[in-house]
């Protein structure tokens, strides 16, 4: 009589039908039934830790990717942050460029001179304010023999001088 052909995935992963044992000792008998209860409804011992290796396999890989997802959602937060720091930078800078192209100008150079420098062009007048100093709350005596102190000229006699020269 021929044997059927058994194929080698039926056997690796207890796929073939229980065999029949005959009658043995109580030892072996032991022994078949710790067999039988590896096999497990038809599943040997084997396929199912391969399916729990595969399932402890599958839980770290989806663990590693919350993980990932987690990590991934920081930086784009941190980068929106960035990118929001930069455009003030970049507007503070070109205000900063601003400022020096001002300063680096013709008419920045004459507004100092005029306004800080007091220079002027020619033919030009420069008239500085007259800067009154505080009365002072006691008066001290005058000498006698000093002559007497002129009262100061009104402001506006001195802005009508300026202004209209009369030995011009």
């Amino acid at each position: 009589m021929k044997r059927p052909l058994r194929h080698a995935t039926r056997s690796l992963f207890g796929l073939l039908p229980a065999r029949r044992r005959p009658a043995l000792s109580s030892d072996t008998q032991a022994t078949d039934r710790l067999l039988d209860a590896l096999q497990l409804g038809g599943r040997s011992a084997l396929s199912l830790a391969v399916a729990a290796v595969m399932l402890v396999f599958i839980g770290l890989l989806v663990v590693n990717f919350v993980g990932q997802v987690i990590q991934s959602a920081g930086l784009e937060a941190q980068r929106s942050e960035l990118e929001a720091e930069v455009a003030q930078m970049r507007v503070a800078n070109s205000a900063i460029e601003g400022g020096v192209a001002f300063t680096e100008s013709d008419v920045y150079v004459e507004r100092v001179a005029r306004e800080q420098l007091g220079y002027a062009r020619e033919g030009e007048m420069v008239i500085l304010p007259r800067l009154v100093a505080p009365a002072v709350a006691a008066p001290v005596a005058a000498a006698p023999d000093a002559p007497p102190i002129p009262s100061p000229t009104p402001n506006w006699r001195l802005w009508w001088r300026a202004l209209f020269p009369t030995d011009v």
